[in-house]
C-alpha cells in the first residue's frame, strides 16, 4: 500500500493563509502568508507570487492600502513573469482598492479595467465578476453613482452564475451602499418617489447580503452586512430596527475582536440618538466612546466623533464645547488631508522606483546597454521630480474646505480645455456661479455654519454634473463650472436644474432647518475667437446680470 504524501510546510502555510481570508481572519492571514513567502525559495516563482497576493488582499482589508500598492506591485511582477492571467487579475482587483482607499481613484479605476483584461482572457468568470464590481467601486468613488451601478449589477448578475458567496455577498453590499448615495440625491433633488426607491432597493440588497453572511459562517462579512442593512432601516425611518441591528452588530464585532467595528456600532447608536433628537444622550455616548480613542490617533471614526460632538454640543446651546470640538475635528481634516497627500506621492514614487529597478535588472543581464541604463536612470530621475512637483501642485490646486479644483488649477487647465473644444469642433459652456446674499448666513449663523453650507453645496453640485466636467471654487462663495461637450441650451438646462435643486436643498445637521438659499448663474457659450479671459469675461457679465435682475436665475451672455 502506497503511502500519502504529507504535506510540505509551506503548502500548509499558503492553504492556511487562504482558509483564513475565506473566513475573514485578516490578521491571520497575513501572518501565514508573510511565514510562508520567508520560507519559499527564489526560485518558486508559483508560490512567491500567491504569497505576495494574499499579503496585498490582507494589508488592504486591514487599513494599509500604501503597504498593500507595494506588495500588490511586487505580485503584479511575478505574475506577468509568469504568464498568469488570472493572478493578475485578483491582483488587480485588490490593488484597486488599495489605491480607492488612497483617494488615487483614477488609478482604481485604470487598475480595474486592466483587471477586468486579464480575467476575461484568463477565462475565469469568478474573477471577471470581481472585476466588474470593483469597476463599480471605482466609477462610485469618482461620483458617478449611474455607471456605478450597472457594473455592480452585472457584476453580480455574473456571480449568481459563475461566482460564489464572496462575490455574490461582495456586489449586494456595494449595490445597497450605491442605492443609498442615489437615494440621497434623489432625495437633495426633490425626488422623493425615486429616494423612496432607491431606499427599498437598498434594504433588499442588504437584506440579501445578510442572508449570504449567515449561511457562509464568515462573522466578518456578517457584522459588516448588519452594519449596511441597519444604516437602509435608518434612511427608510426605521429607526427601532436600525438600533436593533447596531446592537446585535456591535456585540457580535466585540465578541469576535473587531474593534473598529464595535466602534462603530456605538458611534451609529449614537447617531441614531442625535437624529432622534437625544442629543443630550448622545453627547454622553460620545464623550463615553471618545475617551477610548488614543488621542494621537487621526482615525476616520475619530473625525466623525468630534464632529458628532460639535453638532450636538450646537444644539444643546454649549458654544465653548461646540467650539472646541470643532476646532479639533477641523485640524483632524487637515492632518488627515495632509497624510493622504504623502501617502499618494510616495506611492507615486515608489511606482517610478519599482520601474526603475526593473529597467535595471534588465540591463545587468547585458552589459552591452550600460549606457542606456545610464539614460533610463536620468530619466527616471526626472519623472521623480515630476512626481514630486505635481504633489505638491496637487495640494496647491484644491480648495481644503470643499475638495473642489481651486482658481489657480482652473487658469491653468482651461486654456488647454479651450484649445481642445475648438480644434475639435466641439462645443463648450462656462458658468458662473454665485450664492446669493451669502454674507447673511455668515452674520446671521457664524461662519462655521457658512463653512457647512460651502461644503455641502459642493457636494451638491457634484451629484449634479458629470465626472467629464470640471468645477471649482474660485472665491468666497463663487463658484465655476466648465462643461465640455454641452450646447448653450443644455448648459442653460442644466443651470436651471442646479437653481433649482439648490433652493429646494435643506442643508442637514448643523445648520438651520428653515435656511433657503439660492444661486445666481451666468453662462456663455465658447466662441471660434475665444481665450479663457473672454469666455469668464462674458460669464461674469451674464453673472452680474442675473445679480442685476433680482437674483436666482440664470442669465446666459
Amino acid at each position: 500500500m502506497s503511502k500519502t504524501r504529507d504535506p510540505h510546510p509551506i503548502e500548509v502555510l499558503l492553504q492556511q493563509a487562504l482558509d483564513a481570508v475565506r473566513r475573514g481572519h485578516h490578521r491571520e492571514g497575513l501572518q501565514r502568508a508573510e511565514q510562508a513567502l520567508a520560507l519559499l525559495p527564489a526560485a518558486d516563482e508559483a508560490g512567491r507570487a500567491l504569497a505576495t497576493r494574499l499579503i496585498t488582499l490582507n494589508l488592504w482589508r486591514l487599513g494599509q492600502p500604501e503597504r498593500a500598492v507595494h506588495t500588490g506591485q511586487r505580485a503584479l511582477a511575478l505574475y506577468r513573469q509568469l504568464g498568469d492571467a488570472a493572478g493578475e487579475a485578483e491582483t488587480l482587483v485588490s490593488l484597486c482598492m488599495a489605491y480607492v482607499a488612497l483617494g488615487l481613484y483614477r488609478d482604481a479605476l485604470d487598475a480595474a479595467v486592466r483587471a477586468l483584461a486579464a480575467a476575461r482572457e484568463s477565462g475565469d468568470r469568478r474573477i471577471e465578476s470581481w472585476a466588474l464590481n470593483r469597476i463599480g467601486v471605482a466609477y462610485e468613488a469618482l461620483a458617478d453613482a449611474e455607471l456605478a451601478a450597472r457594473y455592480l449589477h452585472e457584476a453580480l448578475t455574473l456571480a449568481r452564475s459563475h461566482g460564489g458567496e464572496e462575490e455574490q455577498f461582495a456586489a449586494l453590499c456595494n449595490l445597497a451602499s450605491n442605492a443609498l448615495v442615489a437615494a440621497t440625491g434623489h432625495r437633495d433633488g426633490g425626488r422623493l418617489a425615486a429616494a423612496g426607491a432607491a431606499i427599498s432597493a437598498a434594504r433588499n440588497h442588504a437584506t440579501e447580503a445578510l442572508a449570504l453572511a449567515r449561511r457562509s459562517g464568515n462573522v466578518h462579512r456578517e457584522v459588516l452586512a448588519l452594519s449596511n442593512l441597519a444604516e437602509a432601516l435608518v434612511e427608510d425611518g426605521d429607526n427601532g430596527g436600525a438600533a436593533a441591528l447596531i446592537t446585535e452588530y456591535g456585540e457580535l464585532a466585540e465578541r469576535q475582536g473587531f474593534r473598529p467595528l464595535e466602534l462603530a456600532a456605538r458611534l451609529d447608536h449614537a447617531s441614531l440618538r442625535q437624529r432622534e433628537g437625544d442629543h443630550a444622550g448622545a453627547v454622553a455616548q460620545l464623550d463615553a466612546l471618545l475617551r477610548e480613542l488614543p488621542a494621537e490617533a487621526n482615525t476616520e471614526i475619530r473625525r466623525k466623533v468630534e464632529q458628532a460632538l460639535y453638532v450636538s454640543n450646537k444644539t444643546l446651546a454649549r458654544p465653548a464645547q461646540a467650539l472646541a470640538h470643532h476646532e479639533v475635528h477641523a485640524r483632524l481634516e487637515r492632518e488627515h488631508l495632509v497624510q493622504r497627500a504623502d501617502a499618494q506621492a510616495r506611492v507615486l514614487l515608489e511606482r517610478l522606483e519599482f520601474e526603475k529597478a526593473k529597467r535595471e535588472l534588465a540591463l545587468a543581464r547585458d552589459d552591452a546597454q550600460a549606457q542606456r541604463a545610464r539614460a533610463i536612470e536620468l530619466e527616471i530621475e526626472q519623472h521623480r521630480l515630476r512626481a514630486r512637483a505635481e504633489a505638491m501642485a496637487r495640494a496647491a490646486h484644491e480648495d481644503p474646505l470643499t475638495g473642489l479644483h481651486n482658481r489657480r488649477l482652473i487658469e491653468d487647465m482651461l486654456p488647454a480645455v479651450l484649445r481642445a473644444a475648438l480644434s475639435a469642433a466641439t462645443p463648450l459652456a462656462l458658468v458662473m456661479l454665485d450664492v446669493d446674499h451669502f454674507k447673511r448666513v455668515n452674520d446671521g449663523h457664524g461662519h462655521a455654519v457658512g463653512d457647512r453650507v460651502l461644503a455641502s453645496l459642493a457636494q451638491l453640485l457634484r451629484q449634479h454634473t458629470r465626472s467629464s466636467d470640471l468645477l471649482a471654487r474660485v472665491g468666497g462663495e463663487e463658484f465655476l463650472l466648465v462643461l465640455p461637450g454641452a450646447t448653450i441650451e443644455q448648459a442653460a438646462d442644466k443651470c436651471a436644474q442646479l437653481r433649482a435643486a439648490v433652493e429646494r436643498h435643506r442643508w442637514g445637521e448643523g445648520v438651520p432647518p428653515d435656511l433657503v438659499l439660492t444661486i445666481s448663474l451666468g453662462v456663455s457659450a465658447l466662441a471660434p475667437q475665444d481665450d479663457s479671459g473672454l469666455l469668464m469675461a462674458r460669464a461674469d457679465a451674464a453673472l452680474y446680470g442675473a445679480k442685476r435682475d433680482g437674483r436666482n436665475r440664470v442669465v446666459v451672455g
